[in-house]
């Protein structure tokens, strides 16, 4: 699955050169910026009753927690207040839900998952001061996630034997907007993030927080 995002973050990397070629990005030396934290998503925009319905001590998954690390590249232009970005992002589930009883001949056990990633290609706009600044980010990207619920159930009525698989493949979306300190180089941009993943029979929604630190060379 890595070896995956990587070919997909070098395809989107590639287009680079072409911007380069228009005349959009300033050359290379001028200041680019790394920025690398952590994610913290909600999943209750996707949340499903079906399998709590038909077993009482499924999860809501809803309530699933998703940490992560997203990763970004910001290189100026030529408008200050305007950057181009290239990212890529993993995600998974910070539950590690595995309830229940299991043996041989008896199970009444429930598992649960959820994980994903992807890259992103997009454009910042921004104002910065000397030490604060309003950041923003808009970017499609190529992104899977896949969501697992696994129920079975033969000790006691009603029974229940599921497995269910939900995956998106494919173009998808990321936006953020926050605020940036700077301190020298160095500096903090805590951000609200929303990712969106379709393709592949089934979609995500995600929306949480990013807080990352950064380095303007």
């Amino acid at each position: 699955m890595y070896k995956k995002y990587l070919l997909m973050f070098l395809f989107l990397f590639s287009f680079i050169p072409l911007f380069s070629q228009v005349n959009i990005l300033k050359k290379i030396n001028t200041n680019p910026k790394l920025e690398i934290g952590y994610l913290y998503l909600y999943n209750n925009l996707n949340s499903d009753n079906y399998f709590k319905l038909k077993y009482s001590n499924a999860t809501d998954n809803g309530n699933a927690n998703i940490g992560g690390l997203d990763i970004k590249l910001s290189l100026p232009t030529n408008h200050d207040n305007f950057d181009f970005s290239v990212g890529a992002l993993i995600m998974k589930g910070l539950d590690e839900i595995d309830l229940g009883h299991i043996n041989p001949n008896s199970v009444n056990a429930h598992d649960y998952n959820i994980n994903g990633g992807g890259v992103y290609l997009g454009i910042s706009p921004k104002l910065e001061g000397k030490y604060i600044g309003l950041t923003s980010n808009f970017s499609i990207g190529i992104f899977s996630f896949k969501e697992y619920v696994s129920i079975v159930n033969n000790i006691k009525e009603p029974f229940v034997n599921e497995h269910d698989m939900k995956a998106s493949y494919g173009l998808g979306a990321i936006s953020s907007v926050g605020i940036s300190f700077s301190f020298g180089n160095f500096g903090i941009n805590p951000s609200l993030t929303t990712i969106f993943s379709g393709g592949a029979g089934a979609s995500f929604t995600f929306y949480g927080i990013y807080f990352p630190i950064f380095y303007q060379f």
